[in-house]
């Protein structure tokens, strides 16, 4: 059995610098292309919801979570998974501020004599 080191070549393929370049701005052009459909995203789900049915003027966002409480409560583990990780990724939202810490002053003049003193 050969090692899985034999048949790797160092040094063997080297991008030329125009495709690395062209790796560079495709990375750009995705980042962008995310960034905007979320944006998008978020700004539609704070609409109000224009379907049939909807009197209370719910936006998407709120039928969608009334959505995910329905499943949950007809027993789709799915929909409970989904929404107990929505709710610990705001209680870590909620936390970042920044930590209290708390520390005790303690007088630790005698310790040394007290460790190697003579009995």
């Amino acid at each position: 059995m050969a090692n899985k080191n034999d048949n790797l070549i160092p040094g063997c393929h080297k991008l030329t610098l125009e495709d690395q370049s062209n790796g560079g701005k495709r990375s750009v052009e995705v980042r962008r292309e995310k960034a905007t459909m979320k944006k998008t995203l978020e700004m539609l789900l704070d609409e109000v919801a224009d379907i049939k049915g909807n009197e209370n003027n719910l936006t998407y966002k709120q039928l969608t979570t009334l959505g995910l409480m329905q499943g949950a409560i007809e027993g789709k583990a799915e929909n409970y998974k989904t929404i107990v990780q929505l709710l610990g990724e705001l209680q870590e939202q909620e936390s970042n501020e920044t930590p209290v810490v708390n520390i005790n002053i303690v007088d630790n003049t005698n310790l040394e004599s007290a460790l190697y003193e003579d009995k």
